[in-house]
């Protein structure tokens, strides 16, 4: 059964006047509304839209992806057939990895891709370790690592009739994270930012410059206070930075988005 097109975007302030749109990939266990608080300090040249994947708010009964390809299969159909502007890709953590992919998988159909790519909070693609196996955890033991990320509220950690239903979106989100490996190097087309925490203990500053490889254009990075979480306490400034990489885009040439 087909999935409507729109239940992929939350735009709870649709502007069809603005110059470029920023979608905007969550984190796991997360949906667009991780993004609620972003939407009204944009500039109205610039529209945010929210990615949000099955199984998560409004789409919680809807089976959820456990692998990537799922993912970019369904996600490359729903956003070929909205673009009619400019656009850029922003994901933060395994939705970096969905943002990145997705690109790459947009440009080999020959559909119009993002002018500019923002990865958040994610290693470069071809350091992803095999070791990595959260998913698989016990209850206990994949409790113990969420706590680590500090980015669920203590209050839902701690309340079991919550975490029985949160853990499996979990699980499924980490799953397409660590079920991938980076095969094909071949590099973005369009130019690719980086951004960081300085005290993100799964992401090293290293790590998050190695992304340059996979760039075929421009490449920058830029690393903010704060952990893997850090787009929260600096949200202010990562708009800011956002939207000025928004409104750049939509002055390139046409054929960047190609």
């Amino acid at each position: 059964m087909t999935t409507p097109r729109g239940k992929w975007f939350w735009r709870p302030h649709p502007n069809p006047s603005a110059q470029v749109q920023l979608f905007c990939f969550p984190y796991a266990g997360a949906g667009a509304s991780a993004f609620r608080e972003w939407y009204t300090a944009f500039p109205a040249d610039v529209e945010l839209v929210g990615i949000q994947l099955p199984g998560r708010e409004n789409r919680f009964t809807e089976k959820r992806f456990d692998r990537l390809e799922g993912v970019l299969d369904a996600l490359s159909e729903a956003i070929a057939g909205i673009v009619d502007r400019p656009f850029v890709f922003f994901g933060h953590s395994v939705g970096a990895l969905i943002a990145f992919e997705l690109t790459r998988l947009l440009h080999r159909q020959g559909r119009p891709g993002p002018s500019h790519l923002v990865v958040s909070g994610r290693r470069a693609p071809q350091l992803t370790s095999a070791d990595e196996r959260t998913y698989l955890l016990d209850d206990d033991a994949f409790l113990t690592r969420m706590k680590g990320f500090n980015g669920t509220p203590k209050e839902l950690l701690t309340n079991a009739e919550v975490m029985q239903l949160f853990i499996p979106l979990l699980r499924d989100d980490f799953a397409i994270s660590e079920t991938y490996f980076c095969t094909d190097h071949t590099p973005v087309a369009c130019p690719l930012t980086a951004l960081g925490g300085d005290a993100d203990a799964d992401v090293s500053v290293d790590q998050l410059a190695a992304w340059v490889r996979l760039v075929g254009s421009r490449f920058d990075y830029e690393i903010f206070p704060g952990d893997h979480f850090y787009i929260h306490p600096n949200r202010e400034k990562i708009i800011e930075r956002l939207s000025a990489i928004a409104r750049q885009a939509w002055r390139q040439p046409a054929d960047a988005m190609a």
